[in-house]
C-alpha cells in the first residue's frame, strides 16, 4: 500500500487593527461625544428683528481635534454636509418653506452646498465653535401660520471633517428640537404695518356694559389695513382673532376681570376667538372696518378697577 504523504505549511496571518479616526464634539456644554456623533439639541424658535427669517437659536456646537490622533502638525477641516445627506434638511413643519443656514455670520439659502469650510482645528486640544444656525425664510405673499410646539422636530444639520494627513471623513449629525411653543405667519405681508392696535375703552361705568357683543354701547372702531411688499398679489385671505377665550362666551377674548370680555365684530357678526373671517387683497393691498366691543357676563356686575387683555390678528390663506 502506498503511503499518502501530505505537505503541511505554516500559515501566518498578519494585519493591523487601528482605531477608527473620529471626532470629539459636544453641544451646549454637554458631554463630549466621539466617533461619528449623532447629537440632539433643543433650540428656541424666534422671528428675527428684521422679520425676514424664522431663526433656530441656542445650539452651541463645539468640536476639537481628537486627542492622540495624527501628527502634531495635523489639522481638521470642518465643512458642510456629510455622507448621509445635505447640510440642512428642514423638518416636516417647514417642508414647504424656503430655508437656509447662517454660517459664520453669512446667510446661505437652500440648497446650501456641501463642502463649505466652517472651521479649522489644529492638533492643540483647543475647543472651537461650529458657528451654524438654521433658519426659515419669510415669504412675500400671504401664507398660513406655522404652529411650533415644544419637542417638535425642526430639522437636521450635517457636517463632516477632513484633515491634512489622511483620507478619513468623520461626520456629525445634529437633530434640532423645538424648546418653545411658537406661532408665526411665514409671510412679510402685514396688518397695519405690524404696529400694535391699542383699544382703549376708557372709563366705563359698570352698568353701562352690555352682555351682547352686537349691542353693548362700549365700542371702539378700527380700520385694518393689509399690505404685501411685492406688488401684483391678488388673493383671498383670512384674518384670525387669536387669543384665550373668556370662560363665558367663545366670541370674547379673556380679560383680567373674569366677568368681562372683548369681542371683534366685522360685518355685523362677532368673530369667535381663534376663529377667522374671509377677506382679500387686490394688487397687494386690502382692508376692513371692524369694531371692538367690551362685554360683561350676563347677570353679573363686574368689579370696579382696571381691566386689560391681549390678542393677535393673524393673516393667512383659506
Amino acid at each position: 500500500m502506498k503511503r499518502l504523504h501530505g505537505a503541511a505549511g505554516l500559515l501566518i496571518f498578519m494585519g493591523t487593527i487601528s482605531n477608527a479616526l473620529a471626532v470629539d464634539c459636544r453641544v451646549n456644554g454637554g458631554n463630549w461625544q466621539t466617533g461619528n456623533p449623532n447629537l440632539r439639541v433643543p433650540v428656541m424658535v424666534t422671528l428675527s428683528s428684521d422679520r425676514q427669517r424664522i431663526m433656530m437659536e441656542g445650539a452651541r456646537l463645539e468640536c476639537m481635534y481628537s486627542p492622540g490622533q495624527g501628527p502634531a502638525w495635523g489639522e481638521d477641516y470642518w465643512a458642510t454636509g456629510n455622507a448621509s445627506g445635505t447640510p440642512w434638511t428642514p423638518g416636516p413643519l417647514f417642508g414647504n418653506e424656503r430655508a437656509g443656514l447662517r454660517i459664520n455670520g453669512s446667510f446661505l439659502n437652500n440648497p446650501v452646498p456641501s463642502g463649505i469650510r466652517v472651521a479649522t482645528m489644529p492638533n492643540n486640544r483647543v475647543v472651537y465653535p461650529i458657528n451654524i444656525t438654521p433658519y426659515i425664510l419669510m415669504r412675500n405673499s400671504p401664507s398660513n401660520p406655522i404652529n411650533v410646539v415644544a419637542n417638535d422636530l425642526l430639522g437636521m444639520l450635517r457636517i463632516s471633517s477632513s484633515n491634512n494627513w489622511d483620507n478619513t471623513r468623520p461626520q456629525v449629525t445634529v437633530t434640532y428640537i423645538a424648546a418653545n411653543n411658537f406661532t408665526v405667519s411665514p409671510s412679510t405681508c402685514t396688518i397695519n404695518n405690524n404696529n400694535p392696535i391699542e383699544i382703549n375703552f376708557g372709563d366705563v361705568p359698570q352698568r353701562a356694559l352690555g352682555s351682547d357683543p352686537l349691542t353693548t354701547p362700549i365700542r371702539v372702531n378700527r380700520r385694518l389695513n393689509y399690505s404685501c411688499p411685492d406688488g401684483g398679489i391678488d388673493s383671498p385671505i383670512t384674518i384670525t382673532y387669536k387669543g384665550i377665550q373668556s370662560s363665558f362666551d367663545n366670541r370674547l377674548l379673556m380679560m383680567t376681570n373674569p366677568n368681562v370680555g372683548t369681542a371683534m365684530v366685522r360685518g355685523g357678526a362677532a368673530v369667535r376667538v381663534n376663529g377667522s373671517f374671509l377677506t382679500r387683497i387686490t394688487n397687494s393691498v386690502g382692508g376692513d372696518d371692524v369694531t371692538f366691543s367690551l362685554v360683561r357676563r350676563a347677570g353679573s356686575l363686574p368689579a370696579t378697577g382696571a381691566t386689560s387683555g391681549s390678542g393677535v390678528l393673524v393673516m393667512g390663506v383659506p
